[in-house]
C-alpha cells in the first residue's frame, strides 16, 4: 500500500485510488488495521509533495516540464496546472490529489511560485487528509459491495481494470503522435 501510493504520488500513472478502496473491506474481519492503512497512506502521500516542492522552489520550472514530460498529457499539463494553479491558489492543494496529473504539479507549482513552507504544508496535509481519508471511506462504505463483487467477478475484474489502464494509456499515445504529427506538418 504504502509503495504503491508512494509510485503513484512519485509520478507514475498508476492508479492509487482503487487500492485505497480495496484496503478498507478487509479493516472489518480484523485483516488489517485501518487507522495503520490510512497512516501509512497519508505519510505516501505527504513524502512525495514534500520532495516535488523542494525541487519546484530550488530548481523552477525545468522540474514542471520535467513532470509534463512523463504526464499522459504532456502538450498541455504545463499550461493546464499553472492556470489552475494561479486561479486558485493555495486552495488548489486541497483538491490537487482528486485531479489527475494536478496531484503531483501542485506542490513543485507551490515551490515555484514560493510559497511559504508552513502554508504550503498545512494546506498540503489537508489535502492529502481529506483524499485518503475520501477514498478510505468509499471503501468502507462500501464493503459489502465490493466484497461480493470480488468473490463474484475477481479475475474477470482485474483484468478489465488492466486492460482498460493499457488501452487508456495506448489512446493517449496515438493522440500525441497524431498531434505532433499535425504539428510537423
Amino acid at each position: 500500500l504504502f509503495g504503491w501510493v508512494l509510485l503513484e504520488q512519485m509520478g507514475l500513472p498508476i492508479p492509487a485510488a482503487p487500492l485505497l478502496i480495496a484496503d478498507a473491506p478487509l479493516a472489518p474481519p480484523g485483516k488489517m488495521n485501518l487507522t495503520f492503512a490510512v497512516a501509512l497512506a497519508f505519510i505516501a502521500v505527504i513524502l512525495p509533495d514534500v520532495f516535488w516542492y523542494s525541487l519546484g522552489r530550488y530548481r523552477g520550472g525545468r522540474i514542471l516540464k520535467l513532470l509534463c514530460r512523463i504526464s499522459l498529457e504532456p502538450d498541455s499539463c504545463v499550461r493546464r496546472t499553472e492556470n489552475l494553479f494561479v486561479r486558485h491558489g493555495v486552495h488548489s492543494l486541497l483538491i490537487a490529489k482528486f485531479v489527475p496529473g494536478l496531484n503531483t504539479a501542485a506542490p513543485s507549482l507551490a515551490g515555484i511560485f514560493r510559497m511559504r513552507v508552513r502554508r504550503f504544508m498545512v494546506f498540503d496535509f489537508l489535502g492529502g487528509l481529506f483524499w485518503v481519508v475520501t477514498v478510505t471511506s468509499l471503501g468502507f462504505i462500501f464493503s459489502d459491495q465490493l466484497e461480493q463483487i470480488a468473490l463474484r467477478w475477481g479475475g474477470w475484474l482485474v483484468a478489465v481494470l488492466a486492460g482498460s489502464l493499457a488501452a487508456y494509456i495506448l489512446w493517449k499515445f496515438i493522440q500525441r503522435r497524431r498531434f505532433l504529427r499535425r504539428l510537423r506538418i
